[in-house]
């Protein structure tokens, strides 16, 4: 083609790649915007089957238990109660995550096994790439015996039965996440966080691609029912900053809960762990400190499952929304 030619056609051929352009991205635009609407649908399904009672059912089946504290005889026998609820849910590939504890107590010394017990859904687009949801099923009491009996309603049960019912309506549902995402119940949390320790340097030492964690530690305490005045306390750390963001907004648009970010205790739960070895996490904690706190008064009548139930659909939410 002659210059005189070339120069001729130019406008037209700028004209019609400007159009393509313009074409392309109306169509990503609507893409975005088709995914997102699919997300939001699945994430209201998926809450609506989110049960305040279903809740209330798990953290009472884990109080009637009679104690959870890692050092008692019955630990292991917890975590394989645990374990059965996963494979219960559909879960058949659960399995135990063992691992070894030196800790002295009551100037006794025990070098026993823990276990952290893990449920997967595996990814089906980046299954390499984990999204972890969890709470310790471990308790203990400020005065008594821990040996006998702990209910541990609020601290952790609370927790555990978050994750639990999670994996039951995804699993129910057959939702199939991009990522895969690992439901975990921690051991040892009580006695200075092993469990998360141990999962998360093992994680860190053979490069596993951690996403996100949530981790839910007491989240059923709220005394009354007036919905207004809820408010859910999202902690974070200084590389979770835009996850806690997008937790605040999950929280706007799928809950009835106001949100805060109040980071006194960040330090005192298993997302820390995660934190120091890289990773992001988050710590959904209830606005208010339980005042039955590792009592025998932590019982599930003075739980609040609805309350719990708003803090679950933020998880939920989150899950869905980073799949």
């Amino acid at each position: 083609m002659s210059p005189k030619h070339l120069k001729k056609h130019l406008p037209v051929f700028f004209l019609l790649l400007l159009c393509g352009l313009i074409l392309f991205i109306t169509s990503c635009k609507k893409d975005e915007e088709s995914e997102k609407e699919r997300k939001e649908a699945l994430t209201n399904k998926l809450n609506t089957e989110i049960s305040a009672d279903t809740l209330e059912s798990l953290v009472n089946w884990m109080q009637n238990m009679g104690t959870r504290f890692a050092l008692a005889d019955n630990h292991r026998d917890v975590a394989m109660k645990i374990l059965r609820r996963f494979i219960i849910f559909g879960y058949t590939d659960a399995r135990i995550d063992s691992f070894m504890i030196n800790k002295t107590y009551l100037n006794i010394n025990y070098q026993q096994w823990q276990y952290n017990v893990v449920a997967t859904l595996e990814g089906k687009s980046y299954p390499d790439s984990i999204c972890i949801i969890g709470g310790h099923y471990d308790n203990h009491l400020k005065t008594g015996d821990p040996f006998a009996t702990v209910p541990g309603a609020n601290d952790n049960a609370s927790g555990v039965a978050a994750a639990l019912e999670i994996a039951r309506v995804m699993k129910k549902n057959n939702f199939s996440p991009a990522n895969t995402i690992e439901f975990i119940a921690f051991g040892s949390e009580e006695l200075g966080l092993y469990g998360s320790y141990a999962y998360a340097s093992d994680a860190k030492q053979n490069s596993k691609k951690i996403k996100l964690m949530l981790n839910n530690d007491m989240i059923a305490y709220q005394p009354g029912n007036n919905q207004p005045e809820w408010i859910v306390n999202i902690m974070d750390y200084d590389n979770s900053h835009n996850l806690r963001t997008e937790a605040e907004q999950m929280t706007a648009r799928f809950t009835v809960l106001k949100y805060k970010n109040e980071n006194t205790y960040n330090k005192q739960s298993d997302s820390y762990p995660f934190f120091t070895n890289g990773y992001k996490a988050l710590f959904f904690f209830s606005n208010y400190v339980d005042p039955n706190y590792h009592t025998l008064d932590d019982l599930t009548i003075n739980c609040n499952f609805d309350y719990c139930r708003e803090i679950v659909k933020i998880n939920c939410a989150l899950l869905v929304n980073d799949n």
